[in-house]
C-alpha cells in the first residue's frame, strides 16, 4: 500500500535532465509548480561508415598519414586530369579531335565533375563549333557541361558557337518542315490505296469465310443422313461438299494472309521508321533537337 501511495504522489511530478553552470548533466525534478524555463542542448552525432569506423581504432599518426595519403592520391588525380587536358587542348587546336575525344574520355574516367574536360568535349565532337555532324553525340553529355562547366565558359563557348548554331538550327528546322510535309502527303497517298486494299481484303475473307462454313454444315447434313436413301445420292453429296469445304479452307488461309498483309500496310503506314523518308526525317527531329539543346545550355538556360 505505501508504494501504491508513493506512485499516488508522485504521478504529477515531472523529471528533466538539464546541463548545470560546470557542464555537468543532473536531473531535475518538478514538482508541479513551474519552473524557469531550461535550454536544451542538442548533440550532432556523426553518421558511422565504414571510413570512420576506420579512422576510430587508429592513432594519430596513423590519422594523419591516412589524411595524407588520400591528399596526394587527389593531388595525383588532378595532375593526371590537367595533363589529359593539356594534351587534349592542343590536339584541338591542330584539328586533331578524335585523339582529343580519346584523352578526353580517360580524364573523365578519372574525374567526371571537372567542367572543363565535358567543355573540350563538346568542342571535339563540334570541331570547334564548325562541324555539327556529331551533334547528337554531343548533345548527350551537355547535361554534364550544364552541371560542372563555369558560366564563364560557357559565355565563352556561346561566343564563339552563336552564329554557327543559331544557322545550323534554322536550316535543319527547315529542312525538318519540308521533310514532314512531304512525308505526311506520301503517306496520305499510301493510305488510300492500302485501305481500298484493306476493305477488298475484308470482303474476300468475309465471302470465302461463309462459303467455307456453308459449305462444312452442307457436307456434314449429307454425312449425317447419308445411308438414309438406297440410291447413295447424299453420298455423293456428301463427297461433292465435302471437297468444295476442303476447297474453301485452302481459299481461307490465302485470304487470311492477304488481309493481313493489307493491314500491315494500313498499320507500317502510320509509322515514320517503315520508310526511308520517315527515318530520314526521323533522323533530322532528332539532330535538330540535339543543335537546341547545346544552344540551350550554352546560354545557360
Amino acid at each position: 500500500m505505501a508504494e501504491e501511495r508513493l506512485i499516488d504522489e508522485d504521478k504529477d511530478r515531472k523529471y528533466r535532465i538539464k546541463v548545470n553552470d560546470d557542464g555537468e548533466e543532473e536531473l531535475v525534478v518538478d514538482g508541479g509548480e513551474e519552473q524557469p524555463a531550461v535550454e536544451e542542448v542538442t548533440f550532432e552525432v556523426e553518421e558511422l561508415t565504414e571510413d570512420n569506423e576506420e579512422e576510430a581504432v587508429m592513432t594519430p599518426e596513423q590519422l594523419a598519414a591516412k589524411r595524407e595519403r588520400e591528399e596526394a592520391e587527389r593531388a595525383e588525380r588532378r595532375r593526371q586530369v590537367e595533363e589529359l587536358i593539356k594534351k587534349a587542348e592542343s590536339d584541338c587546336k591542330q584539328s586533331k579531335f578524335a585523339t582529343a575525344l580519346e584523352y578526353l574520355e580517360k580524364a573523365e574516367e578519372i574525374d567526371g565533375e571537372d567542367g572543363e574536360v565535358h567543355a573540350l568535349k563538346l568542342v571535339a565532337y563540334t570541331r570547334n563549333f564548325t562541324d555539327y555532324s556529331q551533334v547528337i553525340a554531343a548533345a548527350e553529355g551537355v547535361d554534364d557541361v550544364k552541371q560542372y562547366t563555369s558560366a564563364e565558359r560557357k559565355a565563352e563557348m556561346l561566343k564563339k558557337a552563336s552564329s554557327s548554331l543559331e544557322a545550323n538550327i534554322a536550316e535543319v528546322r527547315a529542312k525538318v518542315s519540308q521533310m514532314h510535309e512531304e512525308n505526311e502527303q506520301k503517306k496520305a497517298e499510301r493510305a488510300v490505296r492500302f485501305l481500298k486494299d484493306r476493305k477488298t481484303a475484308i470482303i474476300v475473307f468475309a465471302t470465302v469465310c461463309a462459303l467455307f462454313v456453308a459449305f462444312g454444315v452442307l457436307t456434314a447434313y449429307f454425312g449425317s443422313v447419308i445411308y438414309s436413301v438406297s440410291t447413295g445420292t447424299y453420298l455423293i453429296l456428301t463427297c461433292v461438299f465435302g471437297g468444295l469445304t476442303f476447297i474453301a479452307l485452302i481459299a481461307l488461309a490465302f485470304a487470311a494472309r492477304y488481309l493481313n498483309i493489307t493491314c500491315r500496310r494500313v498499320r507500317l503506314n502510320k509509322r515514320n521508321t517503315s520508310t526511308q523518308l520517315g527515318r530520314d526525317l526521323l533522323a533530322e527531329q532528332a539532330k535538330l533537337k540535339a543543335l537546341i539543346a547545346v544552344y540551350s545550355v550554352l546560354k545557360g538556360e
